[in-house]
């Protein structure tokens, strides 16, 4: 029985020593030299001779010390060609990491026949000492009242004593009248404010139990309340990193919490198409899926991995879901607004429509004339996302989308109060040799054709609104919802909804420290800064503002919980009361009302 053992023991050990060992991949961040610039190191342990190894990272110009080159395909993805069977070390200087997110990632194995391989990744990051240290004074010192609620209550008076009512009831008004065996009255002028006035004794009832307090409903008090804002949104861009429709219910469920109406949902962008458009299938099953491109470099089957590198997932709504969401949000008083981002932005749609022509050699669809020869660089890194929109085809294809939409709202019996065209951030060297001015005109004047045959509103971001012919800009002011202010203080004679980088980017950073996620190119975006948006600030006729939830630094539903968590809560603040001043009440109610049901549904979020 031992040689039997010994035997088996040995034969085991010699599989094992003979088994190939599976490729890995290790990545070492340097220390920041007195260049500014870091010695990174790249080390691809096991590779097989002849692959490429894919993966994702923010563009960043390399210069290359040791091993094979790194080239960029397009935006955030890279490809390395493995000279050599074994191990693979490449070493070069880049820029220092602002924080560790923003390491590269996502790496895939590519060989001739053989199906990708996610590639398991090791980090060794520099240790450093956090940066941007939460002020001392975020703590929650103010003595949380009965009925203090976020957003906070205008008027609230304990005690049995009549309350003076308002004599002018604004859109969304409410009162509440509780007696002192915990019964309360409701009065409403419309169905928005019957809702608020639901959600309003929802929280109050959750305050039972809650530390230093009584059931709010026990303690007899009027409350009278309505939303100093017309338009209070939360943006949510699912195109560059998917959210499942449970996620979407879950955020509408948590934006409804706090009184906010409006989702404006990005579900169209560079890095995917979202939305099933069923005459165009190419638009999900080519745009809203991903795969590493073929070994030629092209992208034959579906679109190159978005940043979070995810490959062969279905990233997008069919007809049904979304109308399940839209019904969903209405239910809870919220309208969804759809953006479709043009004329930049578009690249899903253009390789989607090449797909289409492709396989049906139709051109009726097509997106960007072959025949342009454009150089630029977007701002995500790629050079070929803007529509030709001298192409008629072009229209002729948002007619298609727009009458589907038109329809998934109408047979849902749910209403679409605009479109969302985007217009952001079309880069210098498009449309070459023709005057930019004339093309934004006309793209502009084509959308409008079709919002003003359908009888639909626009929406946009400012840029849209900018450099147009007196004649353009009136046309676009009839069929315009609002343009969303980003980038500038407002223009002067627009609807205006306040979504400034700096005060309402959810994407953004809480701070420096190193361990936290998210982008800064605006700053850094956190409860307080949210809190501290002053909508009196701005040009234009501001009907509203909106948090910007934008998805590139995103890789799960826990990021987007602590993202959103505590921060949006400043916008749906300043959305509703758009003056208070007490940051410290704010946040303390924060702490006492909201984070422990956060910590009951098991979302993640920024402790102090």
């Amino acid at each position: 029985m031992m040689h039997k053992f010994i035997l088996s023991f040995l034969l085991l050990l010699l599989t094992a020593a003979c088994s190939p060992q599976l490729p890995t991949v290790e990545w070492f961040e340097g220390p920041t030299g007195n260049d500014g610039r870091a010695l990174q190191t790249l080390v691809l342990h096991n590779m097989p001779a002849g692959s490429r190894v894919w993966f994702q990272e923010l563009f960043d110009g390399k210069t290359m010390v040791e091993g094979p080159e790194m080239h960029h395909y397009q935006g955030t993805s890279w490809y390395i060609d493995v000279p050599h069977h074994g191990t693979v070390t490449l070493k070069y200087y880049g820029r220092p990491l602002p924080r560790q997110r923003w390491a590269p990632e996502a790496f895939i194995l590519q060989q001739q026949g053989k199906p990708d391989l996610p590639l398991e990744t090791t980090y060794h990051f520099q240790t450093l000492p956090p940066e941007g240290a939460t002020p001392k004074d975020f703590s929650g010192l103010y003595e949380v009242q009965p009925a203090d609620i976020i957003p906070q209550i205008k008027c609230i008076q304990y005690g049995t004593e009549l309350m003076e009512p308002t004599s002018q009831h604004p859109a969304g008004w409410y009162r509440i009248t509780i007696d002192d065996e915990g019964l309360p009255i409701i009065e409403a002028d419309d169905e928005d404010g019957a809702f608020y006035a639901q959600v309003t004794l929802e929280k109050l009832s959750q305050t039972k139990g809650s530390e230093g307090s009584e059931q709010a409903s026990q303690n007899p008090m009027t409350l009278e309340d309505w939303p100093d804002h017309a338009y209070r949104g939360f943006m949510l861009d699912v195109a560059r990193d998917f959210r499942t429709v449970d996620e979407v219910l879950q955020i509408l469920d948590l934006i409804a919490s706090w009184k906010m109406n409006a989702l404006h949902f990005h579900i169209a962008d560079d890095e995917s198409w979202c939305l099933e458009i069923k005459e165009l299938p190419e638009l999900t099953e080519f745009g809203g899926r991903h795969a590493l491109p073929d070994w030629d470099l092209q992208e034959t089957q579906a679109l190159k991995p978005t940043i979070n590198g995810r490959i062969g997932n279905a990233t997008f709504y069919t007809a049904e879901e979304y109308q399940q969401i839209i019904q969903y949000a209405w239910e809870r008083h919220i309208r969804v607004i759809p953006e479709f981002d043009t004329p930049g932005h578009s690249r899903a749609s253009i390789k989607a429509m090449q797909a289409y022509e492709q396989r049906t050699s139709d051109n009726s669809f097509r997106l960007q004339d072959p025949a342009d020869t454009s150089h630029y660089w977007s701002a995500q890194d790629f050079t070929d996302n803007v529509l030709s929109v001298d192409l008629p085809s072009v229209y002729h294809f948002y007619d298609i989308v727009f009458d589907e939409v038109i329809r998934l709202h109408r047979e849902a019996n749910v209403p679409l109060p605009a479109i969302h065209i985007g217009g952001d951030e079309v880069p210098d060297g498009a449309w070459a040799g023709k005057d930019r001015r004339e093309m934004k005109e006309q793209f502009i004047n084509g959308i409008l054709d079709l919002a003003e045959q359908k009888g639909i509103r626009l929406a946009g971001w400012e840029d849209i609104a900018r450099g147009l012919k007196p004649e353009t800009e009136a046309r676009l002011k009839r069929s315009l919802y609002f343009i969303n202010v980003w980038n500038t203080k407002g223009i002067e004679g627009f609807p205006v909804v306040l979504s400034p980088a700096p005060f309402t980017y959810l994407d953004l950073a809480y701070s420096a420290d190193p361990h936290e996620i998210g982008l800064h190119w605006a700053g850094y975006v956190d409860e307080r800064k949210t809190f501290e948006l002053q909508p009196n600030d701005y040009l234009g006729d501001v009907i509203g503002v909106e948090a910007a939830l934008w998805s590139s630094q995103l890789r799960s539903f826990m990021d987007v919980t602590y993202q959103m968590l505590p921060k949006a809560l400043g916008v749906a603040e300043r959305g509703w009361n758009s003056n208070t001043s007490d940051f410290g009440r704010f946040y303390s109610i924060i702490v006492k009302r909201e984070m422990p049901n956060w910590e009951r549904k098991g979302y993640s979020f920024k402790r102090r």
